[in-house]
């Protein structure tokens, strides 16, 4: 049995090719937050916050705060065999969720990379072949969109995700230049990140049911959960919820009122790997297919996330893209994207992935 011997925490920039729009704020960089477990025979388990403070509320400093708050806990502690204990302390409040997914993806690296066994196998072995992640493009103007687009598809990439959210009747022009351009082979999928009220969502909605489109991702503000539900009775298209979705407990009210036909869940959204086994477990029971997404994060966060969804087959579509925009990633190995947006898994114990400098 091993102890846990070191707790590092560290920031750094992660900086994006280009800048990156959407309906809530517009990206070019940011800080994410990194711990590093490290155990008395020199094995080490990493983790990264994230954190969405347009969501969740949380900021850097606050997840830095709760990180550094846990070190006297960790330190010392055996694992495996106090992993469960320190679980509870870790998710014994609400707050933090990108601090909490950090400290549990590291933890179970750590006990993985003990245990000699994948991410993956620890928690429970893969159920699928292959994974097919989408690529997301910016809210820009219309010509912008289908350049963009035209270029994906001719380097293979078949889903495409749309952010819209500006302004419906642009957002329509959005959708159909796209269609005009690319027919009707490639998936596609929009995102409205709460950019329209419950009339516009509805005007729009029922125009795009004649463009084949996957799902409408989050239309209306996250608060508006019954009207989530109204529209989603209203139109074809399946509905998806991410902002309305941060947690388990959001996550049951949607269920139960029957709001959504998808929900997309964020490591740093729902506190960790172990919660999103149990967001996807809940929307299987009650018949809701489940995204797995992402924020500005590095291949340590995303390939904890594709972990995921390789072992759940309810997670039906995937959303982890974040790497692909990533100017200079601060990491070593993890996932691999091929061009046609496949998604493998590194063949090694634990993550596979690292700090560059660790």
């Amino acid at each position: 049995m091993e102890r846990i011997s070191s707790v590092k925490v560290i920031v750094k920039d992660i900086r994006l090719k280009k800048p990156f729009r959407t309906a809530l704020r517009e990206e070019k960089a940011a800080e994410n937050a990194f711990i590093i477990i490290e155990s008395s025979s020199g094995a080490r388990g990493f983790g990264e916050a994230a954190p969405l403070t347009e969501v969740t509320g949380e900021n850097l400093a606050g997840c830095l705060g709760f990180l550094n708050s846990l070190k006297d806990d960790l330190i010392g502690a055996e694992i495996p065999r106090d992993l469960n204990k320190l679980l509870r302390k870790i998710h014994r409040f609400r707050g933090f969720p990108a601090g909490r997914a950090a400290v549990e993806t590291a933890l179970l690296d750590l006990y993985a990379k003990i245990a000699g066994l994948s991410f993956a196998d620890l928690l429970g072995g893969r159920v699928k072949e292959s994974l097919e992640t989408d690529y997301t493009i910016s809210l820009q103007p219309v010509k912008d969109v289908v350049d963009e687009a035209l270029e994906l598809v001719d380097k293979g990439f078949r889903i495409l995700k749309v952010k819209l959210g500006d302004d419906p009747r642009r957002d329509l022009e959005r959708v159909k230049a796209l269609r005009d351009s690319l027919g009707y082979d490639i998936r596609m999928r929009v995102d409205a990140n709460q950019g329209w009220n419950p009339k516009q969502a509805i005007w729009i909605s029922k125009r795009l049911e004649k463009l084949e489109i996957e799902l409408i991702e989050q239309p209306v503000p996250y608060w508006c959960v019954d009207e989530l539900r109204m529209l989603r009775e209203s139109i074809e298209i399946p509905i998806a919820a991410d902002e309305s979705a941060k947690d388990l407990r959001d996550v049951l009210r949607l269920v139960k009122i029957g709001a959504v036909d998808v929900v997309n869940i964020k490591l740093m959204k729902c506190g960790g790997p172990l919660t999103a086994l149990r967001i996807s477990d809940l929307c299987e029971e009650a018949g809701v297919k489940c995204m797995i997404g992402c924020g500005l994060e590095t291949r340590i966060s995303i390939t904890a996330a594709a972990n995921i969804a390789y072992i759940r087959d309810n997670i039906a579509f995937i959303d982890l893209d974040s790497p692909l925009f990533i100017d200079k990633e601060p990491t070593i190995g993890g996932a691999v994207y091929r061009n046609d947006g496949k998604i493998e898994l590194p063949h090694e114990n634990g993550l596979g992935v690292k700090l560059a400098d660790y």
